[in-house]
């Protein structure tokens, strides 16, 4: 998975534990098979960052509890480099408390916003950890 644009990306997050993507617009276009959102989950890729989704594809990373998320400034994307180091303190709250804006920090203290388009119910999986997660705690509440 990306050894095309990043031949060093699976080696990082297996040292790192967990990483993010940054991608272009319409970002998962193409296969809309669950294993596209498997496989970064395998790696511990936690979000996506992206300009803007392809709708299955945003669906089953929400799925997997991998967060799909927006940038509010689309020139934020440039700022990307591999290897940089992201954080998103507080997202847990932002996504409970129904706030649709997430700011990110970067390694050099700097911040910027991203947003998201998630549902109620999807806020919830992605807290739970992902649909499987979501179900195991509230499946036979919803029967």
């Amino acid at each position: 998975t990306f050894r095309h644009r990043d031949p060093e990306f699976r080696k990082r997050l297996q040292e790192w534990g967990s990483g993010f993507i940054v991608g272009g617009h319409n970002y998962g276009q193409g296969s809309s098979r669950e294993h596209a959102a498997l496989a970064p989950l395998q790696l511990g890729v936690k979000a996506v960052f992206a300009k803007s989704f392809a709708r299955i594809h945003r669906r089953n990373l929400v799925a997997q509890g991998i967060l799909a998320l927006l940038f509010a400034d689309e020139s934020d994307y440039d700022r990307a480099k591999v290897g940089d180091t992201w954080k998103l303190p507080r997202v847990r709250e932002a996504l409970s408390s129904g706030s649709d804006e997430i700011t990110v920090e970067t390694e050099d203290g700097d911040t910027f916003k991203v947003t998201h388009d998630f549902a109620p119910k999807e806020r919830e999986i992605l807290v739970e950890g992902g649909l499987l997660h979501w179900l195991q705690e509230h499946g036979q509440k919803t029967q």
